[in-house]
């Protein structure tokens, strides 16, 4: 098949600005964007969760009643036009399953929703019946972590009478750490389950039903979000929590794909959030925004003393683990250490008791600010990210693209991205460290400190990182291929 322009529908469980916990939510807005501007007609289909604001005037609202197992559901269609032609998004609207506080879990007691199944099997029908509804045949249904997983049982459920039957499923793994794995009754609420989760079938995994494993089974061709993150979901067995050995079996489907940004929100020549916009001949102009961080942290401001900035989910899996027996160490280098994020209680309240002790020197912001996210990554001298694992990371495309050189752990997409200075001193962006404890992370953080320390080489660093592009460009076009490809063969999973 050679078709010049695609119809791609993406089904994502969030997407930016509307919805967003992380990464997934970026990638969900921009692909789909780079996609349309190559000229392929884009769909995005995920929940309107209670937070999300639309109006009437940009777009149409159609109602719906959609089965699954014995229930009925009312369901809204909330279309809304994106600037960028031929890119929609369609907004699941149904108040019953979505309409909560949280995305996946209660934010008070952080347990996942009991009716997770049911609420993305409902998201996963909903995008094919619009489809349908719409006589709208994708050539591709793109489906994004395991939320999405469920696609390929209703893309052959007969109740779509073939609709799909030229459509080729493809699945992205954006953190094989969030499987989906369910409790066995979940299979009822996806059509004809149970055909697919009997012991050692797609779906079953432990006496479970995963729907990411069936994804992997069932697409015909998947992808993950970095090249490296590829490979040590291949190759290292914990890195692919229970699943290596199932995508080394389908390496011939299987790749990686570095993510990108989209450069146009992400642009300090432009971005309304800084305190002073500049680029990487006028990098002095960039004190400017570490003195206005500084003062919303309430920290003195000294141009001397490096601003250490996070803009993170605050877990293991971001290096909090090796990070907190040092934050000690790092203020009195001295530092000044900034963190926008949640997430683990436990890790939150002893950095409470930190930025209590030390309230010039620490700061830890929970709420959701994606301006000052902006001023984060314009104002701090070093971006922090000692991953325990990485699939891609989008923050530290964006702190490079900031001048913002990161200290890094060389994982996934953090050393598909970064180039150690220490290795690489003419051209190197950040700096790296391959062992995952608070020891590397410190030697690391003061060879960064001493580069900080001569203007000179900072400068350079600082330039050799804004010159990388991470447009999505490159990256679109890959997945272009990636497309053609599978479109010209059989389904890999009948």
């Amino acid at each position: 098949m050679n078709k010049d322009k695609l119809k791609v529908i993406h089904v994502s469980s969030e997407v930016a600005p509307f919805s967003k916990s992380g990464g997934l939510a970026d990638v969900a807005a921009s692909l789909p964007k780079a996609l349309a501007e190559h000229g392929h007609e884009v769909v995005v289909v995920s929940p309107f969760y209670g937070n999300i604001r639309l109006f009437e005037s940009n777009g149409y609202w159609n109602a719906a009643k959609i089965q699954i197992n014995s229930r009925t559901f009312p369901v809204v269609f909330a279309e809304h036009k994106h600037d960028t032609e031929r890119l929609k998004y369609v907004f699941v609207k149904c108040d019953e399953l979505f309409d909560r506080s949280g995305y996946y879990n209660d934010p008070i007691t952080n347990r996942d929703y009991e009716d997770n199944d049911v609420r993305f099997a409902l998201l996963a029908c909903a995008a094919l019946t619009w489809c349908q509804s719409n006589d709208w045949r994708p050539d591709i249904v793109h489906g994004h972590d395991w939320q999405s997983g469920g696609l390929p049982l209703f893309i052959r459920s007969p109740r779509f009478n073939g609709f799909f039957d030229l459509s080729r499923f493809v699945f992205t793994i954006h953190n094989m750490a969030f499987q989906g794995r369910l409790h066995g009754g979940s299979r009822a609420w996806y059509d004809h389950a149970e055909d697919y989760a009997e012991l050692g079938g797609p779906a079953e995994f432990h006496g479970m039903f995963n729907l990411l494993k069936l994804a992997i089974e069932m697409a015909d061709a998947i992808n993950t979000v970095s090249p490296t993150y590829a490979h040590e979901l291949r190759t290292v067995e914990h890195m692919g929590f229970g699943l290596s050995s199932l995508l080394h079996n389908r390496h011939a489907h299987f790749s990686g794909i570095l993510n990108g940004l989209d450069t146009t929100v992400w642009n300090p020549e432009t971005d309304a959030a800084l305190a002073v916009t500049y680029n990487s001949t006028t990098l002095v102009a960039r004190n400017r925004n570490k003195r206005a961080l500084c003062e919303h942290c309430s920290f003195d401001y000294k141009q001397s003393t490096p601003l250490v900035g996070m803009v993170t989910r605050i877990s293991e899996q971001k290096g909090f683990g090796i990070l907190l027996p040092i934050i000690g160490e790092i203020i009195s280098a001295p530092a000044q250490v900034v963190i926008l994020g949640s997430g683990d209680p436990d890790y939150e309240s002893k950095l409470r008791v930190l930025e209590r002790a030390y309230p010039n020197r620490i700061r830890l912001i929970t709420e959701y600010n994606e301006p000052l996210s902006h001023l984060i990554y314009g104002g701090c001298d070093i971006f922090l990210m000692p991953s325990l694992f990485e699939p891609c990371g989008l923050s530290q495309m964006m702190a490079l693209r900031y001048g913002a050189p990161p200290v890094a752990r060389e994982t996934g997409g953090l050393a598909d991205t970064i180039s150690d200075f220490h290795h690489n001193p003419r051209g190197g962006t950040g700096f790296l460290f391959r062992e995952y404890s608070s020891h590397a992370l410190s030697l690391t953080l003061k060879k960064a400190f001493s580069a900080f320390r001569n203007t000179e080489k900072w400068r350079r660093i600082q330039r050799n990182g804004m010159k990388e592009d991470f447009s999505w460009r490159r990256s679109a076009r890959v997945y272009e291929e990636m497309y053609r490809r599978v479109l010209s063969s059989e389904r890999s999973y009948r």
